[in-house]
């Protein structure tokens, strides 16, 4: 069983991965259009779009969280 820590990381790394992979293809469908390399050139974007979006959610979950406590409270 994980931690709440580590329950914690492993929803941001899932829930990055899936945000970057939608997003991307997104971008890469309206830049490119789909052809025959869309497959590849997304998988690439996606990879790279996860390697910014995870540990850019690490440092802002914390914060985001707290504020959106303080807007509620």
């Amino acid at each position: 069983m994980l931690s709440r820590r580590g329950a914690s990381v492993l929803f941001i790394l899932l829930f990055s991965g899936a945000l970057a992979g939608v997003v991307s293809l997104a971008n890469v469908v309206m830049v490119a259009g789909v052809d025959a390399q869309l497959v590849s050139r997304w998988l690439r974007h996606a990879a790279i779009g996860w390697l910014v979006a995870f540990p850019t959610a690490m440092l802002i979950a914390g914060p985001l969280r707290r504020g959106a406590d303080a807007l509620v409270k």
